[in-house]
């Protein structure tokens, strides 16, 4: 699972043919839009495997008694016995059913492991940087309308069974958060199988909710409303997932 690959191509490389216009004109009219085909073939290919092979994802959950959220690293989950990973995931569906901020997932969180050279030498490690790149941020700064996007943040994500993200709109002014993503990276995943990413209106119908359909990218404005809804017990795979915002500070 956390063999290293020591070459590997780019694996955030924009599709070429993208249409930046009709991205930005969505973007500007509803505060969302869904792209599909957005990188290019083999690099999503590529991605998709290291996601699935070689990443050693923890847990992030907010909760009861831990309500901005925490992240278990990858051995420490390991260590963990059921009772104890049993609370995290009670806490964090306690908090959720009194109407609370609460989330659940599987997560390696880029910019942590980067900085602190957590797996030197991971694949992931090219990706942040390419995401903080000049083709990747012009491309958030044009079709955003926020020419003051100076850097993007990053994190890989699995939501298996169980997992969820409560409603909440992103906004935390002091990280200067414009244009949230998140890049849908598994195949073949069905309806039924829940992790859409749902958007709020002020009466909380949802407005759009989107699949999360392999090399789909998923943009919006910042602040907005949404969630991602429950995996159901019986999905058979995780819905994996980078995500991140693109920020000026």
């Amino acid at each position: 699972m956390t063999d290293i690959i020591t070459e590997i191509p780019p694996l955030f490389a924009l599709n070429p043919a993208l249409d930046r216009a009709a991205i930005r004109a969505a973007l500007a009219e509803n505060r969302l839009v869904q792209v599909e085909n957005f990188l290019d073939a083999g690099a999503a290919e590529d991605l998709w495997q290291v996601l699935r092979q070689h990443t050693p994802f923890g847990l992030a959950w907010a909760g009861d008694g831990q309500p901005l959220g925490q992240h278990v690293r990858p051995e420490q989950l390991q260590k963990m016995n059921p009772q104890q990973k049993a609370a995290m995931g009670n806490a964090a569906a306690t908090a959720a059913a009194g109407g609370r901020f609460a989330f659940l997932y599987g997560q390696y969180p880029l910019v942590e492991a980067y900085v602190n050279k957590w797996h030197p030498g991971h694949p992931l490690y090219n990706l942040l940087e390419e995401v903080n790149a000049a083709p990747v941020l012009d491309f958030a700064r044009e079709v955003s309308g926020h020419p003051d996007i100076t850097r993007a943040d990053a994190q890989a994500t699995v939501y298996a069974a169980g997992h969820f993200l409560t409603d909440h709109d992103d906004k935390v002014e002091e990280e200067g958060r414009r244009l949230a993503y998140v890049l849908n990276l598994t195949k073949d995943w069905k309806p039924d199988w829940g992790g859409y990413l749902n958007f709020m209106d002020v009466k909380g119908n949802v407005v759009a909710g989107f699949m999360p359909r392999f090399n789909t990218m998923n943009l919006f404005q910042v602040p907005l409303r949404h969630h991602v809804s429950q995996v159901p017990q019986f999905a058979p795979m995780g819905r994996f997932a980078i995500t991140g915002w693109f920020r000026t500070k």
